[in-house]
C-alpha cells in the first residue's frame, strides 16, 4: 500500500462566501485544505467518501448531496483512510499521532485498534480485499529506536492485532505491506536500510508465499537504485506482478515486477510527486502526478508494459469541456486520488485550483464530470452534529464552506433559511471559486434571512466559548 500515493483497488477503494477573502488554512497546524483518498465500499454502489485533511466528506446518493464528519480524537492528523472488504465495510484511519483506528458507523465514532497496537504506533496497514477479518499493520513503539519495527496481523477485522509475522532486522525500516488478491497467502513487504557517510539507502523486498510463516529477502537495489520505495499494488489476477513507487532524489517513478519482485522495470517517471494510481476492470492502468504547479498523467492499456501521456479533461455541468484561463486547450486537473467501481472512475482534484474536489468519469478518464466542491457540503452528519460543531465553525471561518453548513436543519428554519447555497460561480483567472448568497432555487436570499443566519451563527459560537 503506497503512502502517501493515494491508492484505491478498483473493487474496494486506495474548500466560500463571496463576501469573504481568499481561502485560508483549514487545519490547526496551518496546512492548506487538501484531499487524500477516495473510499468506495464495494457493496454500497451509491456511497462515495472523500478523505481530506479536515475530515471525511460523504455522499450516500451518488454525489447529489454531501455531509461531513470532522477529525476526532482517534483520527487527528489522519492521512490514510480505507475500507475493509464487504460485507463488513469497516472504515480505517491511520494517524501519524494516534496510529490505526476503525469505525463501524460511517465515521460517526472511531476506536483505536488494540492488542499489539496498544503500545505500538502503526505506520502502515493493509486490509485484505478477500477477507474482511484479515488486516495487516506495520509499527513500532513511538520514540524508541531500540525496538525494531514489526508486521502484525489481525483476524478480527482490525479491532485487535496479535500475531507477529515479521520482525525487522537491526537498522531496517518497514515501509509497506500488501497481500495478493489472487493468492492471499502471498505477502510483499517493502523495506530498506541506510548506511551513513554519505547516507545511502539500500532497498529490499521481503516476500512470503505461506501467509507470513517464512520470508524470502530480495535485494532490489539493482532494479530500483539506492532509493526507498512503497508498494502500490499487486495485480488482482497474478500474484507475481507487483507495482511499486520509487522515491528518487529528483522525482518519483513507477516500477513493475513480473517475477515476484526479483527484478523491476521502471515504466513511468515524473520530475515531481506521484499522487494516484488505479487499475480499471478493463485492465487499463492510470497514474497521476504533480509537476510543480501542473498535473500530469499516464495511461497503459497493455497491463503496464507501456504507458502513454494521459490528459483528462473536466467537463462543466452541461458536459462542455472547460477551457484554460487564456481560452486555449483545457488544462488537466491536479488529481490527488483515483478509484473505480461499477464501471465508473472517480477522481479527487485540487478543490481550489481545479474548481472541483470530486469528479466521475464514464469513459475511463478521458473526461471527468464534476460531482462536488468542498463548499457543497450541506451539513454536519447528524451523528456528530455536536462533536463537530466547533471544527465546522473553523472551516466556515476559513471559507471552506458557508456558516449555514454548521447549523442544524431545525435551527436554519428559525433563521428563515432552509438549505445552503448552491456551488459558487467560477471566477476566471484566479483558479478559485467565489460563491454568492443564493438559496436552493437560485433566488438571492433576503437581507433579513442573511442577517438572521449571521446572528444565529455568531450567537451560538459565543455561547460555546463561554
Amino acid at each position: 500500500m503506497s503512502r502517501p500515493l493515494a491508492i484505491t483497488p478498483s473493487l474496494v477503494v486506495v474548500l466560500t462566501l463571496g463576501l469573504m477573502a481568499a481561502p485560508r488554512a483549514a487545519r490547526a497546524n496551518g496546512a492548506f485544505p487538501e484531499s487524500f483518498q477516495l473510499v468506495l465500499p464495494a457493496d454500497r454502489p451509491h456511497q462515495v467518501i472523500l478523505a481530506t485533511n479536515f475530515g471525511l466528506i460523504i455522499s450516500d446518493d451518488d454525489g447529489a448531496t454531501w455531509t461531513w464528519t470532522c477529525e476526532q480524537k482517534a483520527t487527528v492528523m489522519g492521512a490514510l483512510y480505507g475500507v475493509s472488504a464487504a460485507p463488513l465495510d469497516r472504515l480505517f484511519s491511520l494517524s501519524t499521532l494516534v496510529g490505526l483506528a476503525y469505525s463501524d458507523d460511517d465515521s460517526c465514532s472511531w476506536t483505536p485498534s488494540g492488542g499489539a497496537l496498544d503500545t505500538v504506533l502503526a505506520s502502515d496497514y493493509f486490509a485484505d480485499p478477500t477477507n474482511p477479518l484479515r488486516v495487516y499493520a506495520l509499527g513500532k513503539p513511538p520514540n524508541d529506536d531500540t525496538v525494531p519495527s514489526k508486521l502484525f496481523a489481525s483476524d478480527d477485522g482490525g479491532k485487535t492485532f496479535g500475531t507477529t509475522l515479521f520482525t525487522a532486522p537491526a537498522g531496517t525500516t518497514l515501509s509497506g505491506i500488501e497481500s495478493a488478491r489472487s493468492d492471499p497467502s502471498t505477502l510483499y513487504l517493502a523495506t530498506y536500510t541506510t548506511t551513513p557517510m554519505p547516507a545511502t539507502i539500500h532497498p529490499k523486498l521481503e516476500r512470503s508465499t505461506d501467509g507470513g510463516t517464512t520470508w524470502t529477502v530480495i535485494d532490489v537495489e539493482a532494479s530500483l537504485g539506492t532509493n526507498s520505495f512503497r508498494i502500490i499494488a499487486v495485480d488482482p489476477s497474478d500474484a507475481r506482478v507487483v507495482t511499486v513507487r520509487v522515491i528518487e532524489m529528483l522525482g518519483e517513478s513507477v516500477a513493475v515486477s513480473r517475477d515476484g519482485g526479483v527484478t523491476f522495470t521502471k515504466v513511468a517517471t515524473v520530475a515531481g510527486q506521484l499522487t494516484a494510481y488505479v487499475r480499471l476492470d478493463s485492465g487499463t492502468i492510470l497514474i497521476a502526478g504533480a509537476l510543480a504547479i501542473d498535473g500530469v498523467g499516464f495511461r497503459s492499456t497493455d497491463g503496464g508494459l507501456t504507458f502513454t501521456d494521459w490528459t483528462p479533461r473536466t467537463t462543466s455541468d452541461g458536459g462542455v469541456p472547460d477551457l484554460s484561463e487564456d481560452g486555449g486547450a483545457p488544462r488537466p486537473p491536479h488529481l490527488r486520488a483515483l478509484a473505480a467501481r461499477g464501471g465508473k472512475l472517480y477522481g479527487a482534484a485540487k478543490n481550489f485550483s481545479d474548481d472541483w474536489a470530486v469528479g466521475v468519469s464514464t469513459d475511463e478518464g478521458v473526461t471527468f464530470q464534476r460531482l462536488a466542491r468542498y463548499n457543497e457540503v450541506t451539513s454536519i452528519r447528524a451523528c456528530v452534529q455536536k462533536a463537530c460543531m466547533d471544527s465546522c465553525d473553523s472551516q466556515a471561518g476559513a471559507q471552506i464552506w458557508l456558516p449555514i453548513t454548521c447549523i442544524a436543519p431545525d435551527e436554519r428554519t428559525d433563521a428563515g433559511v432552509v438549505t445552503p447555497p448552491p456551488p459558487p460561480a467560477k471566477k476566471k483567472g484566479c483558479g478559485c471559486g467565489v460563491a454568492d448568497a443564493r438559496g436552493a432555487s437560485g433566488t438571492t436570499l433576503g437581507a433579513e434571512a442573511l442577517g438572521a443566519l449571521a446572528a444565529l451563527w455568531l450567537t451560538r459560537a459565543r455561547r460555546r466559548r463561554r
